[in-house]
């Protein structure tokens, strides 16, 4: 079904000529599911047109880009703590307008090579859907890319994600990250692979997943649900433990876990999680620390910070400073 996103466009703007709005009415009267687009669409416009709302550019360059180019490999939502709740109560055909536009933002213009890229920014999130339907959360100051042209379903991960898998047999979906692939069907995981982390992390939800060291062909580990593995990052080695996936995929619900880290463990995922830069002096690594932060502020969470750990600090616009008295 092709829809007139030029035509509506123009028709919500107000710009619409007397025959742009007929062969709209016409396309309304068509059937019911053209007008539940259009309600979509239509609330789509007043969200965007919302003083309040963030991350947007200049709407009507969005609704160019949008009237330019309708075919796109990929839609994306991006969120962060402070947006999540006012995007939450959109309607999944809303949100899904709203992932044509941002797909925009997370990417710009799309290259020759038709190779895709969304990155999102420290302190932000954004959920993701393939062309095959596979949805990816992608956590803050992560990317992913892959080729809108291959006919395999191969994604480049640096940073953290969370899948879920459309199955097809025929096609297997492969997620490459350093020299580790993770080999599916169909199944939920999640990937963390920071390139400053000294390990990568695979916990599974449902189905099954293969480690492979992509250097040799071998396979590191045969995952079952409710299991982590995690690979050396030097040795390539893989062990496997006991974890809770609904647990570990808590950020994409903008929950932030830290369990048993250590002072510069827990500074690295705050850096990530708020998109500051943290400065920390006299830190002690054998403390450790286990505590959940839900929509508490950086402030809000330095000062629990503070009755664990008697703290010093500074917060200057992105800049962070934490003494440990």
């Amino acid at each position: 079904m092709k829809i007139p996103y030029d035509q509506i466009a123009a028709y919500l703007s107000g710009k619409a000529r007397i025959q742009e709005k007929a062969e709209i009415e016409k396309w309304l009267n068509a059937s019911d599911e053209h007008r539940h687009i259009y309600q979509s669409l239509e609330k789509e416009w007043k969200f965007l047109n919302e003083e309040s709302v963030p991350l947007l550019p200049d709407k009507e360059q969005v609704w160019n880009k949008i009237r330019n180019r309708v075919e796109l490999p990929v839609t994306a939502i991006l969120y962060s703590k402070q947006t999540l709740i006012k995007y939450i109560s959109l309607t999944a055909s809303v949100a899904l307008l709203l992932g044509l536009l941002l797909s925009f933002l997370l990417t710009g213009e799309r290259s020759q090579s038709a190779q895709f890229t969304a990155h999102t920014p420290m302190g932000e999130k954004a959920m993701l859907t393939l062309p095959d339907s596979s949805r990816v959360w992608l956590n803050s100051g992560s990317t992913l890319s892959y080729s809108t042209k291959s006919r395999q379903r191969i994604v480049h991960l640096q940073g953290e994600a969370f899948f879920e898998v459309t199955k097809n047999r025929r096609k297997k979906f492969v997620v490459q990250t350093g020299d580790v692939r993770v080999q599916v069907h169909g199944t939920s995981f999640n990937v963390t692979a920071y390139d400053t982390d000294p390990e990568i992390a695979v916990s599974l939800e449902s189905g099954s997943v293969s480690l492979i060291n992509s250097k040799d062909g071998n396979v590191l580990a045969q995952l079952s649900p409710n299991q982590m593995g995690l690979i050396s990052r030097s040795q390539l080695s893989c062990r496997v433990v006991a974890d809770d996936p609904g647990i570990t995929k808590l950020w994409t619900n903008n929950i932030l876990k830290i369990y048993n880290n250590d002072i510069y463990e827990v500074v690295k995922k705050l850096e990530r999680w708020y998109g500051v830069d943290v400065t920390l002096e006299n830190g002690n690594p054998d403390s450790r620390y286990t505590f959940v932060v839900k929509t508490e502020s950086m402030k809000e969470l330095l000062d629990l910070l503070n009755k664990m750990t008697p703290i010093v600090y500074k917060i200057e616009g992105k800049e962070v400073d934490i003494r440990l008295k």
